[in-house]
Parts: structure tokens; C-alpha cells; sequence
């Protein structure tokens, strides 16, 4: 089985100019497929971004009413050197980050924020981020700076929480591929088989 790395590879070479010319299509054919993709990619992204706030809903759900938080936004991250959220401990049952977990370009600032989310969090936080290793990441997130992670990334990341929490690894597929990886940590007394308080 080829690695990711072969497959994107194998991708950019499928788009020889042998490979185009075999195809047939005229020049202005092809800029306006190119201008389509990240058009595509971008709707499917969207998608994608849907189902991660529908498995966040799902991860969170209770007997009772939740007192959730979504950090989705940039302007909501407290800055890389004072990694420090505005809320009380444990002032939210339930913390969700999507997609910014990687804008903190060390894995040392990747841990100390996501133990400001536990640190916040009363039952668990789930967190969300692209896979570095899918072929379309540069369109799924174009910033350049941005470190982004795979499973082993996020594994490591977890592996040096303290007490060790609960924690488990979903993902979503875009276009066959694992493009966004969902990390789910349940604080202690709070696991995956016990029914939210």
C-alpha cells in the first residue's frame, strides 16, 4: 500500500501535460476546472466542518441541559506566549476548539493549550484539526505557518496530559482520504460509557 506521501505524488504527476493533452480538453477547459477545485474543496470543507460540530453535539449530550463553549475563531485564542483563556476552572461542562489547534506552532504550546481547555472544562474537551498528511491540505488549510498534526502528533500530544485521561480519536473523510482528525478527552469521572451529569 502506497503512503500518503506516494499518493500526492502520484497526484501531481497525473497532471503532466502528457496526462492533459491526452484528455483532449482545451486550455480554457482546464483554468476553468482549476478554478473550480478549490471552489469543490471548500464546500466539501464546509461539509466536513458541519459533521465535526455535529459529532461535538453528539460527544456533549447529556440528561440534562450543558453549558457548552465552541472556540472556532481566531480573534477567541489567547496569544502563543500567554496561553491563557478569560474563564474561570471548570466554568463549562463541555469545551470544543475546531481547527485551531494548530496555530500554535510548537507542540509545547499545542499541550499548555489543551490543558487550558481541561483546565475550563468540567467533563471534556474535543478537539479538531486537519490531517497534515491529506493531499488536499494546502487547500483545506492554506495558512502556511500553521503546524498542523497527525494521529501520532495528537497522540504525543495526549501521552504527556497530566492523569493520563480518557481520550479517543475520530476523523473525517474528504474525498477518500482522513482530512480532519476529532480528539474527544473525558476528564476523570467522566468517560465515554458513564451518561453525562
Amino acid at each position: 500500500m502506497p503512503r500518503n506521501a506516494d499518493l500526492v505524488e502520484v497526484r501531481e504527476d497525473a497532471l503532466n501535460e502528457a496526462t492533459i493533452r491526452s484528455l483532449q480538453l482545451s486550455p480554457t477547459t482546464w483554468q476553468t476546472i482549476l478554478r473550480m477545485v478549490p471552489v469543490l474543496i471548500e464546500q466539501a470543507n464546509q461539509r466536513c466542518r458541519q459533521r465535526l460540530r455535529d459529532a461535538f453535539s453528539e460527544f456533549s449530550v447529556g440528561d440534562r441541559p450543558q453549558k457548552a463553549l465552541e472556540i472556532d475563531h481566531l480573534d477567541q485564542l489567547p496569544p502563543p506566549d500567554r496561553i491563557r483563556l478569560p474563564y474561570e476552572d471548570h466554568q463549562f461542562d463541555w469545551v470544543a476548539c475546531h481547527g485551531l489547534l494548530e496555530h500554535y506552532n510548537t507542540h509545547e504550546r499545542q499541550v499548555r493549550f489543551l490543558r487550558e481547555l481541561l483546565r475550563i472544562a468540567r467533563k471534556g474537551v474535543f478537539v479538531s484539526t486537519p490531517n497534515r498528511a491529506h493531499p488536499l491540505v494546502r487547500w483545506i488549510s492554506p495558512e502556511r505557518e500553521l503546524a498542523l498534526l497527525d494521529a501520532l502528533d495528537i497522540k504525543a500530544l495526549v501521552d504527556v496530559l497530566p492523569g493520563r485521561p480518557e481520550w479517543k480519536l475520530g476523523h473525517l473523510r474528504l474525498y477518500g482520504f482522513k482530512a480532519y482528525y476529532y480528539l474527544m478527552i473525558w476528564k476523570p469521572g467522566f468517560t465515554a460509557e458513564t451518561p453525562s451529569q
